[in-house]
């Protein structure tokens, strides 16, 4: 069971304490709430209530982090992934070289360009 330090004073959580202790929005909460996903009870004053285990329990079973959403390359990842990826990389730097040479080449023209606007300078 997670500790809840922020909250150990209190018995439940707001919204938005829930959705600061599993990371997510408060909307995220609500939306868990009113879709029955997440149990809470509202108080006396009308303000959603949840318990910090069933907090716990709900977002054990609904948030995913952000490298289990995106994993990275793994061991996993089959030989022709791993053969296009090598080829896409090599594509890559061939392409890089390619457009360094495209902009030598540029300021290659820009300089004559320069050169010879300053010797048709006469027509201004």
């Amino acid at each position: 069971m997670k500790s809840h330090t922020l909250h150990s004073v209190h018995a439940h959580l707001s919204p938005a304490q829930a959705a600061q202790a599993a990371s997510v929005s408060r909307w995220t909460i609500m939306r868990a709430i009113k879709s029955h996903e997440l149990k809470a009870f509202r108080d006396n004053k009308n303000h959603w209530k949840i318990d910090p285990d069933e907090l716990d329990r709900w977002s054990a079973s609904t948030v995913r982090t952000v490298e289990a959403a995106h994993p990275m390359h793994t061991s996993t990842d089959t030989p022709e992934a791993l053969i296009k990826v090598a080829a896409l990389e090599a594509e890559n730097g061939q392409l890089r070289q390619r457009l360094q040479e495209a902009q030598a080449d540029r300021d290659a023209w820009r300089g004559m360009a320069q050169k010879r606007r300053s010797w048709w300078s006469w027509g201004r």
